[in-house]
């Protein structure tokens, strides 16, 4: 039944990005929004993985992670054995190729960033774009087989204050 109610969630989700991506105009808020959506994503591919990504998973939670990210196709492309932990992990947090990925979230955050207008002259990057760097360093050096939960719910964390800081960047007072 949750995963029926999670299905539903995500269609939903699905059509209203689907609306926004195709019909909204590229202006300027258009940037905060893709952000906002990112950052949302990479938040959920987390704590998904908190969930139901645990040493201890069973083939049926790794399978509800597949689908909570909504990666079962890309991962039966590239591993055609049965879900198995660290798999399921690359694929929803560490593959910077799947568009549903922490890694792609956080990559796209980084390009959305450095489009925008920088206060500073000093060519010292901005607390934002200092803070999805050193997130998305991390990512890329981690390995799915030795990943501890803890380093996922750091990264959470993290996530948050990379959108408060764009927030208090871009948005003061």
């Amino acid at each position: 039944a949750l995963l029926d109610r999670a299905e539903r969630a995500l269609s939903l989700t699905a059509a209203l990005a689907g609306l926004a991506q195709e019909n909204m105009n590229r202006a300027g808020g258009f940037a905060f929004v893709d952000m906002g959506r990112r950052v949302e994503r990479a938040v959920n591919a987390c704590r998904f993985a908190l969930d139901f990504g645990g040493a201890g998973a069973s083939t049926d939670d790794l399978g509800v992670l597949l689908d909570l990210v909504d990666s079962r196709i890309s991962y039966g492309a590239r591993y055609i054995l049965g879900v198995a932990l660290a798999p399921v992990r690359d694929m929803v947090l560490l593959d910077p190729f799947n568009p549903r990925s922490l890694a792609f979230q956080v990559a796209c955050l980084g390009e959305r960033l450095a489009v925008l207008p920088s206060l500073r002259q000093d060519g010292v990057a901005e607390l934002p774009v200092r803070l999805v760097a050193g997130l998305s360093g991390e990512i890329a050096a981690a390995e799915a087989a030795t990943l501890p939960l803890d380093t996922v719910a750091a990264w959470e964390m993290r996530l948050w204050e990379i959108a408060e800081a764009i927030g208090a960047r871009y948005f003061p007072g």
